[in-house]
């Protein structure tokens, strides 16, 4: 019986070797090790693609996916598919010609209009779909949840999001700090940063064919553990059109579904699944990792991951569903009069189209749950203010000679506010210095 698998990557290859694959898929493995007698195609039918490039070859279910960079004429896809059925027919293969533009996951940032990275609830306390990033990288993204390990103390609380955006696609290091916003949004007009916690765990992330690895190993996930002494809420961005997170998941998710997010560079935005993909999709990754200068190196993660099941968004109206930034934003239904249910995260994006993996199955690898009804309460008690790095003499400045203001190794706090037990929880915080 021939593998799917095998067929792909033997396209793969044909298609290198007649100059024909777009350069975001080249790092692909197939192209590079598949073998060519696999595919079905001549050089004839590779001048099909010779001004259009394909962009992605994947399989779902029993049906091969070839995506071109532009549309192919309609005679000459039917003359694709006679050369596939000829080759693999009576093994129950089917061929699926289509345009497609590539995903490719690194650090550039966009944004839809007036760009509001931090999203705050009613109490000014940050809430999720907020940007979010590693604090010794110039990037950013978003907030995707709260959560809690799976029978464990329930008074540890973590933050969620993209592994490629606070875990640097496994590279960073454990106990790296982790901010809001994320550095890359910081400027003269954006001139607060939060440690909100340091990077706890990585959800499993590799390379390789999906004949050689399991691909729903694959995620895209990581984990903060949230600094006792900051205050994050469950809510989904701030506002009109905000919710608090669901904590169910939708049933069935299939093409037509209407979805939500909140995120870093598009705020709320609506949408519907386009297409469910399942089978091992590829997914391209360029992300740095920085070590900090004690370690004085940076490592770069470059390759391409495959994914079990991944959904495709298309937006639904003139704002695009997901742009650089909102990698990490919780997508849930949009049912009218209905509550939200969890879909996935989205991990790319772009104008025409989103990427978007389901989330339950990343949580089962970090043994996480999503929590909701979180509105900047540890538990049952208030918990102080988070510490904002270069915030000490703004702040002395603009309450200078209110006494109720007292200063703890350059954070400064509001007694009335937390409480006389703020002195004691303060101390055991490390020194830093404040500019």
């Amino acid at each position: 019986m021939v593998e799917l698998a095998a067929v792909r990557d033997g396209v793969l290859r044909w298609a290198v070797l007649n100059g024909i694959l777009a350069e975001a898929s080249l790092s692909d493995e197939g192209a590079r090790s598949g073998d060519e007698t696999m595919c079905p195609f001549s050089e004839h039918h590779a001048e099909f693609f010779r001004t259009r490039k394909i962009v992605r070859v994947f399989s779902a279910g029993s049906t091969l996916r070839i995506s071109a960079r532009l549309k192919i004429a309609k005679p000459k896809i039917k003359i694709l598919e006679e050369a596939f059925k000829a080759r693999y027919g009576d093994e129950g293969l089917k061929l699926e010609v289509g345009t497609s533009r590539p995903f490719t996951v690194d650090q550039t940032i966009d944004a839809f209009g007036e760009l509001v990275p931090l999203h705050r609830t009613g109490a000014d306390i940050l809430s999720c779909g907020s940007s979010i990033g590693l604090g010794n990288q110039r990037n950013a993204g978003t907030l995707t949840a709260i959560a809690r390990l799976n029978g464990g103390d329930p008074t540890r609380l973590f933050g969620l999001s993209c592994n490629h955006v606070i875990g640097g696609c496994s590279t960073a290091l454990p106990g790296t700090p982790v901010v809001m916003p994320g550095i890359q949004d910081v400027s003269t007009d954006i001139d607060e940063i939060n440690l909100v916690g340091r990077l706890y765990e990585i959800a499993p992330m590799s390379q390789g064919l999906p004949s050689v690895i399991q691909l729903d190993s694959n995620s895209d996930l990581a984990a903060f553990e949230i600094d006792e002494h900051m205050e994050l809420s469950s809510m989904q961005g701030s506002g009109t059109g905000s919710y608090d997170t669901p904590t169910s998941f939708a049933r069935q998710i299939r093409k037509g579904l209407a979805v939500k997010k909140w995120g870093r560079s598009t705020g709320l935005s609506h949408g519907h699944i386009d297409d469910v993909v399942e089978g091992g999709y590829p997914l391209p990754y360029k992300v740095t990792s920085y070590y900090g200068p004690q370690h004085g190196a940076s490592q770069i993660f470059r390759g391409t991951v495959y994914y079990n099941k991944a959904y495709e968004v298309v937006p639904s109206g003139v704002r695009p569903f997901s742009l650089g930034g909102d990698s990490g934003a919780l997508v849930t239904t949009d049912k009218p009069n209905q509550p939200e249910r969890i879909v996935g995260i989205v991990v790319a994006g772009g104008k025409e189209k989103s990427l978007v993996l389901p989330l339950r199955p990343m949580l089962r690898h970090l043994k996480m749950t999503i929590v909701s009804g979180m509105f900047g309460w540890h538990g049952a008690h208030p918990r102080p203010r988070g510490r904002r790095h270069g915030d000490r003499h703004r702040r002395v400045q603009r309450h200078s000679g209110h006494d109720r203001l007292t200063a703890y190794d350059g954070v400064v706090s509001d007694r009335t506010e937390v409480g006389p037990e703020v002195p004691r929880m303060m101390s055991s915080l490390p020194k830093r210095r404040c500019s």
